[in-house]
């Protein structure tokens, strides 16, 4: 909890001094002397006894209005309250007690206090800090008091509503990630099903005519696509399927899963999905691969070609091989 404080810390000392400190520059020498620079002490913040430093998160709704946000403060413990829209600086108020801090900083999204002393059992110092944008609510109040278990040492309050293109923006992506990971299910679903002679016999895709296997030919000269390339293509056929074992090389930078797959004829014609499998998670980079892509039901003639294409989840890459002869 002291390491999440001391985050939520720098990060308003980042914003106290304008933004003009990187995160990497706030190594802990750093740190330490920043907050002697701000008027305090390093062995100050660490929790008073007994209590606990908490980061926490508050919203302001409108059926709150008027009533304050309890924050818990204590003696030499810096507290920081993080706004979401600007403050205006010179509207906050603190009531009687201002000579009771010895540490009260406002930044325009910042409210920085450390108070010289325990505020009393039963009573709070109400602190009002209003907006500068005209939006609702117009101001916030808070209620300083002292908890005799915890210290809020950093307080993120969110005014501001989501806006419908936020909310649909970050829906997109949840849908992004889903189809994503349907297609890696689906792919573990295909190596899930019975394999062997036992699964293709009880599957009824191996009879009395056996299977026929052929290494294919090429019709044009086999090139890498998006740096995945395809050394060596074997075909195999049963009774109303077409599966196909490549020796899949990838040349990138990348790791590169195959999850869908599609043969096309190769002048013109329907395409057919396939299914795709594979021992391994993924193919690393410089890495190499035994991929098997099966279909059902292909009518593949003998002496027809056929162009076969393999693509990643998210279509970013993806291998063409456009004409293969069964």
């Amino acid at each position: 909890m002291l390491r999440s404080w001391a985050h939520g810390t720098c990060y308003g000392l980042r914003r106290l001094l304008g933004g003009c400190l990187p995160v990497l520059l706030f190594s802990r020498p750093l740190l330490l002397l920043s907050l002697l620079l701000l008027g305090t002490n390093v062995t100050a913040q660490e929790p008073p006894r007994g209590r606990e430093l908490v980061q926490r998160r508050v919203t302001l709704t409108q059926s709150a209005v008027g009533k304050p946000v309890e924050v818990h403060v204590a003696t030499g413990s810096l507290s920081v309250l993080e706004f979401d829209s600007p403050v205006d600086r010179a509207g906050v108020k603190l009531g009687d007690a201002r000579d009771r801090f010895e540490l009260f900083v406002v930044n325009d999204r910042l409210v920085m206090l450390k108070p010289t002393g325990d505020v009393a059992a039963g009573e709070h110092v109400l602190l009002t800090v209003p907006f500068v944008d005209g939006m609702s609510p117009a101001r916030a109040v808070f209620a300083l008091l002292t908890n005799a278990t915890q210290v809020d040492a950093q307080v993120q309050v969110s005014r501001l509503p989501r806006t419908a293109e936020a909310v649909q923006a970050e829906l997109d992506e949840v849908r992004a990630a889903c189809a994503g990971k349907d297609a890696e299910l689906e792919a573990l679903r295909a190596r899930s099903v019975a394999t062997g002679p036992s699964g293709m016999i009880l599957a009824g895709t191996v009879d009395g005519s056996g299977v026929q296997a052929k290494a294919l030919r090429n019709e044009t000269a086999l090139k890498p696509t998006d740096a995945l390339n395809a050394a060596r293509v074997i075909a195999f056929r049963g009774k109303g399927w077409v599966a196909l074992s490549l020796e899949i090389t990838n040349e990138g930078t990348v790791p590169w899963t195959p999850t869908e797959a599609r043969l096309l004829p190769a002048g013109s014609g329907r395409s057919r999905a396939a299914t795709v499998a594979m021992r391994e998670l993924h193919i690393a980079p410089g890495g190499k691969a035994l991929v098997v892509v099966e279909t059902r039901d292909e009518d593949w003639p003998e002496g027809d070609a056929r162009r076969v294409e393999l693509r990643d989840s998210t279509g970013a890459r993806r291998l063409l091989i456009p004409s293969l002869v069964f």
